[in-house]
């Protein structure tokens, strides 16, 4: 069968075999999920549920191609507010630019309790923005790095929560998912997430050399990589994920309104004003 014509959108998107390819991926990610799998008691537990999340592969795939599609554009709204270092129309203060440098964001107040959930911004912000992330997702660094101007943008009215959500079909998501709450647990949840967006392997050897980079207790973490409380943290995350029918990362919850995927700051700024209190 010859393939479909390509079909343009807005001129930035070309559907050719990419939607075959990840309708392919689901179909054999699903039957990965359902076969007999040695560390069962791990996986009863998560792929109890996690069958409907097959479908987030397609959402990570639209959402990686919703991003590309932005580059492509060229932030067209961020980059001319940006640029000149103004306001766009939602009133949203954009980065400086100083000497054709762009001046990020000062972080924002960072909360990282040993139990609960991290945070960014006021504790007694009017909303609060849930971010659903995975670490493998090639998406969400992106997101996750505006974090801190989205923060300032609202002036106190925003509290931005991080919750994770590994898809299944990252294979170490859900490990790096767990180590980020391991550091958590020992007040670093912030500065080991940073590393996580910066690394490029996810595996134990790399989660724990990380760990000892930033000088946590070493033995502690590795206790908290293999307690059985820290996982089912990370699962009870990502079923709030599902319930909320954030099926695909980057995900974002706030006062019950969900969306899924990243184009930019502008976008998101959008969507938040539409949706606060």
């Amino acid at each position: 069968m010859r393939p479909r014509p390509a079909v343009r959108c807005s001129r930035l998107l070309s559907w050719n075999f990419t939607a075959g390819a990840g309708a392919a991926r689901c179909l054999a990610i699903a039957a990965i999920l359902w076969a007999p799998t040695p560390d069962a008691t791990h996986w009863n537990t998560y792929r109890g549920w996690m069958t409907r999340k097959v479908l987030g592969t397609t959402s990570c795939l639209a959402a990686a191609l919703f991003a590309w599609a932005a580059v492509q554009a060229g932030d067209t709204a961020g980059t001319a507010a940006g640029a000149a270092g103004t306001e766009d129309s939602n009133g949203s203060s954009r980065t400086v630019q100083a000497g054709g440098e762009a001046v990020p964001a000062a972080p924002a107040e960072r909360h990282s309790p040993r139990k609960g959930y991290p945070s960014l911004g006021p504790a007694d912000a009017k909303n609060t923005l849930v971010f659903f992330t995975d670490y493998q997702c090639p998406v969400c660094p992106r997101a996750a790095r505006e974090l801190d101007r989205l923060v300032a943008d609202f002036n106190g009215e925003l509290r931005v929560e991080l919750h994770h959500n590994p898809l299944a079909m990252h294979t170490h998501a859900y490990d790096a998912a767990v180590a980020a709450k391991a550091a958590q647990r020992q007040g670093k949840f912030w500065e080991y997430h940073e590393a996580l967006l910066k690394a490029r392997s996810f595996d134990r050897e790399a989660l724990t050399g990380l760990a000892a980079d930033l000088g946590l207790d070493r033995d502690a973490f590795a206790r908290d990589l293999d307690d059985p409380k820290v996982k089912l943290q990370v699962t009870a995350e990502a079923k709030e994920a599902l319930d909320a029918n954030a099926l695909g990362t980057p995900g974002f919850l706030i006062n019950g309104h969900v969306e899924v995927g990243w184009a930019s700051l502008p976008w998101i700024e959008q969507m938040i004003r539409a949706h606060a209190r």
